[in-house]
């Protein structure tokens, strides 16, 4: 067998993983940019939710889009518009250069997530979807843990400029890769053999148009409300991580800025653990109970986890232990990406077909990353007046709605009719 499909996904965590190096860089940034520009730590977030605002609203439409392109050309034309607004950041001169350049490059960043979805959907096995799509999502942290540090040193040797010029020319570097690697599914790969694609075993008719019933049915049920919950709270549980961990080190530590980059990169990396390990231990979970069951243990006991680490970090800040804290809020990321293989690859789940994927992805994906751009705004303005450790204490409401969402909302009976009728769609022949 032919192993084609290993390939797609290497190349899909390349481009995640340069997605998010193009965004850690401005967070690594932040002391310097507030010292050049003379702004103000709310300004930033102000700049930061000009970011994430446009990435959330951009994935709507987004998912479409990548249904409508296709893989091949989908990513190469979004991960050249992206890497060029980060080469151009530096080039901003004024507050509002920075909305206008940041938000030009969240638009193109928005549909990675929907891309990646719709990979694992056309590319990997049902018994192995998790697995893939965490693999390629795993880039969401590598990217932080290659990028922090990394950008952290070039700032300090060659200015703050270099980063964002240097990581945007590495974004295009992947394209032509794609292009040449890279195929809307596997019967069009001339590299993919019999056996593959029976493995993959997917024989959709390639023509088929995206199920809007279907995606109505996906929307209005308990289960696309307890759904959207789940990514509603997620988005703040993982923006306050992903963005703010190298500015919480810093104020409150008042340590320098490589050093708080190095205990970011930290978290980073076990972040990166997580979604390593997430992938195979849920695609092992659905082989041990029912597929809802299997997905409410994966998210559930984790995220109690994640509560735990972050009350313990409120008393080791206070302690001024800073390489405890940095272990704690590490060990909080470790938990929270274990999660991702089983609430991410729930929507697969649920779309009611692969023309759909993208589409029902991009909706809940915009959800969750519109949480994550108020994020940037809440917590500036909880750190401002309380210190960033009661601003990471925020985050345990939403995990705790997070788990109820979960156990609670959605039911056994809609969740069971979604993944039927999706199953029918996915199996019938060409």
């Amino acid at each position: 067998m032919t192993k084609q499909r290993y390939l797609v996904t290497l190349l899909m965590f390349l481009s995640i993983l340069v997605n998010y190096m193009d965004r850690v860089n401005f967070n690594v940034a932040i002391p310097k940019i507030s010292e050049v520009f003379g702004f103000s730590l709310q300004q930033i977030g102000m700049i930061s939710f000009a970011w994430g605002i446009v990435y959330a609203i951009f994935n709507f439409p987004g998912g479409w889009l990548v249904d409508r392109l296709g893989l091949r050309w989908a990513l190469p034309l979004l991960l050249s518009w992206w890497s060029a607004f980060t080469i151009l950041t530096p080039f901003a001169r004024s507050l509002g250069g920075w909305f206008l350049v940041r938000g030009l490059m969240g638009a193109g960043e928005a549909p990675i997530w929907p891309i990646n979805a719709k990979c694992a959907n056309t590319w990997a096995a049902p018994r192995e979807r998790s697995t893939f799509l965490t693999w390629a999502g795993a880039g969401q942290f590598a990217g932080p843990a290659v990028g922090t540090f990394l950008a952290a040193w070039i700032l300090v040797r060659f200015g703050w400029q270099w980063p964002f010029i240097l990581f945007g020319i590495a974004g295009l570097v992947i394209v032509p890769f794609w292009i040449v690697f890279v195929r809307d599914r596997p019967a069009l790969d001339p590299r993919v053999n019999a056996e593959e694609r029976a493995w993959i075993g997917n024989r959709a008719d390639p023509n088929e148009k995206a199920d809007w019933p279907g995606i109505r049915d996906v929307f209005f049920s308990r289960t696309g409300v307890g759904v959207l919950l789940v990514y509603l709270t997620f988005g703040y549980i993982l923006f306050t991580f992903l963005n703010w961990v190298p500015s919480y080190m810093y104020y409150t530590f008042h340590i320098g800025i490589i050093k708080s980059a190095g205990w970011a990169t930290l978290g980073a990396v076990l972040g990166l653990v997580g979604f390593l390990i997430s992938g195979p231990f849920n695609d092992w979970l659905v082989t041990r109970y029912d597929r809802l069951t299997a997905r409410r243990i994966g998210t559930v006991a984790p995220m109690g986890g994640v509560i735990v680490c972050i009350l313990l970090s409120l008393f080791s800040a206070r302690a001024e232990l800073a390489g405890l804290t940095a272990v704690l809020l590490g060990v909080a990321q470790l938990l929270m990406n274990t999660t991702v293989g089983a609430w991410a690859v729930n929507v697969i789940d649920i779309s009611p077909n692969q023309a759909s994927t993208a589409f029902v992805y991009g909706i809940y994906n915009g959800v969750l990353n519109l949480m994550g751009a108020f994020n940037s705004i809440i917590l500036t303005a909880l750190a401002t007046n309380y210190g960033f450790p009661a601003a990471f204490g925020s985050a345990v409401f939403f995990a705790f709605v997070f788990m109820c969402s979960m156990l609670f909302i959605v039911d056994r009976k809609s969740h069971t009719a979604l993944v039927a009728h999706a199953l029918l769609a996915r199996s019938a022949p060409a």
